[in-house]
């Protein structure tokens, strides 16, 4: 009888100890050290395989919060055969959303899991406080927030890092007395370009000249004229096109938002073209057959004076002692109203920052995934500001900051870009991403082989072609392509990857 009194006596005082508590209720049980232990989750990278060891850097952290075991695919992911390969987690290149689009392959990543609301408050209690939300989302810059991780009103992606193109000079030649002298009997302002025309008439008035003392003539010029694997060549050109026919009463200047027509014969795409091949007068020996990379090393061996890149490249365009500049692209002081079919003088010049690969770099969950909840954690892991920082310290895949926080930092390293001038640099790539209108480039379902096509048409024209013919037979193209996807179908896919335009909540059937 005593023993039966005296396991009573201990049960009440366990379930006093456990009522203690604010205003008498039982506490909330602390959240799960490692939520998705036991748990193996796919990875999979679309694209660029060379991304692969800077995702698989990151997933140790993850792994060891989460008790999930984290598997990295070694090979590119087929978005076609997304379900052989069983991934839960994808990166891609903005250019190849339309493609995961179409074939269903993302899910929609909720605002309400983005910024976790604040719990609702119970009684006369005060509410308690947010979430912390560990992805800062505010922070990502409006371009890549509110546009790039979109398609339509659905936000399918996160953005873990950004990429965009930017002029770099030799300061030498800007600095040179006998350079400011010359420029001054020619009529030249030497000074960083703020419009092409301005571009084109210092490419030429550098070319031939010893602009850096060393007893050699330079090019004015190096661009990616010839085939490009990287794109860097089609980017330039259609951020040129972009100035010229990006009216800012309109959303697109690729094709027609109503029709799907190509634009590629309009007077933009003429101008733009001929004055990019006009341009490789003012370049090096052979420069019809410079990729990105040839480009590169050409400034950096100081053959050319100018240079069009990607920002991210910028260790790989000089030595030290050797000082680099770096510029946003030039604008136009004209552009083409595609309503009126009349081009207009521009008050200040028409900029509009033409970001490649589709803006760059984002992380989605995958619609076939069976663990929606340790998927979208981890897509929200990568993009969260530690992760992306130091993804965009990687060596073998640079990439830009797409956070606000991280753009006011400028480079990770200096020592990673010698005679790279950081502050120019920083500013070139916060005024390009923060400008008040960002085009990323093509992101609507087939947008590569789209881009194949205007590659072959450039470099057709580059290699002495008519501007005129390989635009035409770049809009046949252009038109039996769209005609093979569907008409209606790819005009619905185009119109939602503009973000901004009506569409219906599901595309027409092919």
């Amino acid at each position: 009888m005593r023993k039966l009194q005296y396991v009573r006596l201990l049960v009440l005082i366990s379930l006093g100890l456990t009522s203690v508590g604010c205003g008498g209720t039982t506490p909330t049980p602390p959240p799960l050290a490692k939520p998705f232990l036991w748990t193996k989750l796919v990875f999979g990278v679309v694209g660029d395989r060379a991304l692969l060891p800077s995702i698989k850097a990151q997933r140790g952290e993850w792994s060891a919060r989460s008790g999930a075991e984290l598997v990295v695919l070694d090979e590119p992911v087929d978005p076609r055969t997304l379900d052989k390969a069983g991934a839960d987690v994808l990166v891609f290149p903005g250019d190849r959303m339309g493609d995961l689009i179409e074939l269903k392959a993302l899910a929609t990543i909720a605002d309400s899991t983005v910024i976790p609301p604040a719990p609702v408050a119970e009684g006369n209690e005060p509410p308690p406080p947010p979430p912390p939300d560990d992805l800062k989302y505010k922070d990502i810059i409006p371009a890549y927030r509110d546009q790039i991780d979109k398609y339509g009103p659905n936000r399918v992606a996160l953005p873990i890092g950004g990429t965009a193109l930017v002029v770099a000079f030799h300061r030498a030649a800007f600095d040179s007395p006998a350079m400011k002298e010359a420029a001054k009997t020619a009529g030249i302002r030497l000074e960083p370009p703020k419009t092409w025309d301005e571009f084109d008439a210092l490419a030429k008035f550098f070319h031939g000249k010893d602009t850096n003392g060393d007893g050699k003539p330079e090019a004015g010029v190096a661009l990616a004229w010839g085939t490009d694997p990287e794109g860097v060549g089609d980017a330039t050109l259609l951020a040129r096109i972009a100035s010229l026919g990006l009216h800012r009463d309109q959303f697109t200047f690729l094709l027609d938002s109503e029709t799907t027509a190509p634009r590629v014969t309009s007077p933009p795409f003429v101008t733009g073209l001929q004055s990019f091949v006009d341009l490789k007068a003012f370049g090096p020996p052979e420069a019809e057959k410079f990729d990105a990379d040839r480009a590169r090393q050409a400034f950096r061996s100081k053959e050319a004076v100018l240079l069009i890149d990607r920002a991210e490249k910028a260790g790989a365009w000089g030595v030290d002692g050797e000082p680099i500049g770096s510029i946003p692209l030039p604008g136009s002081s004209r552009v083409f109203d595609f309503s009126r079919n009349a081009w207009e003088t521009s008050e200040k010049p028409n900029r509009p920052s033409f970001l490649p690969t589709g803006g760059g770099w984002l992380v989605g969950v995958a619609a076939t995934t069976s663990k929606p909840a340790a998927a979208e954690d981890f897509a929200r892991y990568l993009a969260s500001p530690d992760s992306t920082n130091r993804l965009r310290a990687e060596k073998g895949f640079p990439m830009l900051a797409v956070r606000t926080s991280q753009l006011t930092q400028g480079m990770v390293s200096t020592r990673s870009a010698p005679g790279v001038e950081p502050r120019p640099w920083a500013d070139a790539v916060n005024r390009t991403l923060t400008n008040e209108r960002v085009v990323p480039g093509p992101r609507f379902p087939e947008a590569l082989a789209y881009l194949s096509d205007l590659a072959r048409a450039r470099v057709a024209a580059v290699n002495g072609q008519p501007v005129e013919k390989v635009l035409g037979d770049l809009a046949d193209a252009w038109i039996k392509r769209t005609q093979s996807l569907g008409l209606a179908r790819q005009t619905w896919h185009h119109r939602r990857s503009l973000t901004g335009l009506i569409t219906a909540p599901e595309p027409p059937p092919r």
